[in-house]
């Protein structure tokens, strides 16, 4: 199993885990939602992690949380769990950017 797939299986782990925490100790349906959909993203994406478009949409994912997830930090001022996604978002797009210029992209499933 390659280092890309795995961080990436890792990473919508902890995004799904951290939607159910917020649902659990917040009551926050969002929170779920956005969870579960970030973090199953991101394991279909290390699924197929071959893909051509695959290190694009990782990077794409890792992005728009970070975005989100900073600017809920800048207004919250709450490290928890903001900080945490922000900073796995960035290892995330850090290893794709090195993906992308090292290997280059996949390849397209037959």
């Amino acid at each position: 199993m390659a280092w890309t797939v795995l961080l990436l299986w890792i990473y919508g782990l902890v995004l799904i885990i951290g939607g159910i925490m917020g649902y659990i100790k917040a009551g926050s349906v969002p929170s779920l939602i956005a969870g579960l959909v970030c973090g199953l993203l991101a394991i279909f994406i290390g699924s197929n992690h071959t893909w051509h478009f695959a290190p694009y949409a990782a990077l794409i994912l890792s992005l728009v949380l970070i975005f989100i997830m900073g600017r809920r930090y800048v207004n919250t001022r709450k490290a928890m769990p903001a900080m945490l996604i922000v900073v796995l978002s960035v290892i995330v797009a850090l290893a794709q950017v090195y993906i992308l210029l090292t290997e280059g992209t996949g390849h397209d499933p037959l």
